[in-house]
């Protein structure tokens, strides 16, 4: 475990009170070993839920973005894999008093969630809520920035609703959606999305997956203009 110290020495933290992380690292495990303990950062957590979904809730706000795309994306901000991506790269697990009885194979991914939670609390305790955006803008933020949060909207499924609502050329026949793939020499695979045989969006990936959410990402947009 390393010392709290160079956890906020990480995160530029000049702190005001060092109790507030030390509280946030502790799982309830450390403290049933620990009689003297009286604290866990379950409380930290639940705060830190709160600051994390408003902060995220009013930067999507002034993205102008609409009612639906902002629940979307924020849900892929906040769920439990980004929260733990975070921590992951804050290293967090290693600053973490756990107890011995802890399963580091099957326990850690939802403590790794956790604890970034109550970091967030503990900050904003601490110094405040714009240190706490500091924080989510090199991290949860800068995901969907820099286009490394996967799937941020479910555009399978959007198309799929343009579809069915009748916005289609041919209202008159309901059809499946064909995504057409093609192995490409460079690994890569190319999807080709359909209905009622028009072409309606062309997409590149690394997995034929991909390939389709690229391409339906493309038909979508086509609807949005």
């Amino acid at each position: 475990m390393y010392p709290v110290e160079s956890l906020l020495r990480k995160l530029g933290i000049k702190t005001k009170n060092k109790h507030y992380y030390i509280e946030a690292l502790t799982h309830n495990s450390y403290k049933n070993e620990n009689r003297k303990i009286d604290y866990t950062y379950q409380r930290l957590e639940f705060l830190g839920d709160v600051i994390i979904s408003k902060i995220i809730s009013c930067y999507l706000f002034y993205k102008k973005l609409d009612e639906q795309e902002m629940t979307e994306i924020r849900k892929m901000l906040v769920s439990s894999a980004t929260l733990k991506r975070a921590s992951d790269e804050l290293d967090l697990i290693n600053y973490a008093f756990l107890g011995k009885g802890v399963n580091i194979e099957t326990d850690t991914a939802k403590i790794c969630e956790d604890i970034f939670e109550s970091l967030m609390g503990a900050i904003y305790l601490d110094l405040g809520e714009i240190k706490v955006y500091e924080i989510l803008k090199s991290t949860l933020i800068k995901y969907y920035e820099s286009n490394r949060l996967n799937n941020v909207i479910d555009y399978k499924s959007k198309i799929q609703e343009i579809f069915q609502s009748g916005m289609a050329t041919d209202k008159k026949v309901k059809n499946k959606i064909l995504y057409v793939h093609t192995e490409l020499e460079n690994r890569k695979f190319k999807s080709t999305l359909s209905f009622n045989n028009v072409i309606y969006g062309v997409g590149i990936g690394n997995t034929k997956h991909e390939a389709d959410i690229n391409a339906a990402r493309m038909a979508y947009e086509k609807y949005q203009r």
